[in-house]
């Protein structure tokens, strides 16, 4: 007796538990096919505001020379680059300008210590080129500029007063990308050579620190 009771008994219980087993099952399921971290990303679409791939820069300056014993003139000239890397460039620059006269020459009109083509300046030089601080500027909430400041050293030649003398460049600039494809320069160099003997005989021999601040437009090829 006993033992038919524990078997309807055990009947009905499994009875019961058979709906329930596949709504686990589903649960289960449903549960396992909600991933917890999504793994569609959506990318959102920058340009980035830089040169062209091309490393060849050539362009134009003009501004001021600060010539010691003559004064400031202007200044202009043409300037060619090559962006060996990110960071290095090699430059070559031609410029020229024409000096006043001296201030013994303004004391005294009648003296003249060079003729009018002596007083014309020429030099050209090579120099390497190094971005130390790359960066950006923004004007106005619009718009941004990629820029560089950069710091030249090299060498070349100096024709003045009829002489020709070997000159030490120097300087640092500021690369303001305007496109991709144009830039805009200012920049300060020091362009040291002796001092011209005939002004200055006494001093011969001496070095000349002879300033020069210019606006360079360039383009990339």
């Amino acid at each position: 007796m006993d033992t038919r009771i524990l078997r309807v008994f055990l009947m009905l219980a499994a009875g019961l538990a058979l709906p329930v087993v596949p709504a686990l099952a589903e649960e289960t399921s449903s549960v396992d096919e909600t991933p917890v971290i999504d793994p569609n990303i959506v990318r959102l679409g920058l340009r980035e505001a830089d040169i062209d791939a091309l490393d060849v820069e050539v362009g134009a300056f003009f501004g001021f020379m600060s010539v010691e014993d003559f004064g400031t003139n202007e200044v202009y000239g043409a300037r060619l680059a090559w962006h060996v890397t990110e960071y290095l460039f090699i430059e070559g620059q031609y410029g020229m300008t024409s000096v006043g006269r001296t201030s013994a020459e303004s004391l005294d009109p009648t003296l003249n210590l060079l003729t009018d083509a002596d007083r014309d300046l020429v030099y050209y030089n090579a120099s390497l080129g190094f971005n130390a601080l790359p960066g950006e500027v923004f004007i106005g909430e619009n718009a941004a500029f990629n820029t560089d400041i950069y710091f030249l050293l090299g060498a070349g030649t100096t024709e003045f007063a009829n002489d020709r003398m070997f000159t030490i460049n120097a300087g640092l600039g500021v690369r303001f990308i305007a496109y991709d494809w144009l830039a805009i320069h200012l920049t300060f160099q020091d362009l040291i050579f002796e001092k011209v003997a005939i002004i200055d005989p006494a001093n011969s021999g001496d070095s000349a620190h002879n300033m020069q601040y210019t606006t360079s437009f360039t383009v990339f090829f």
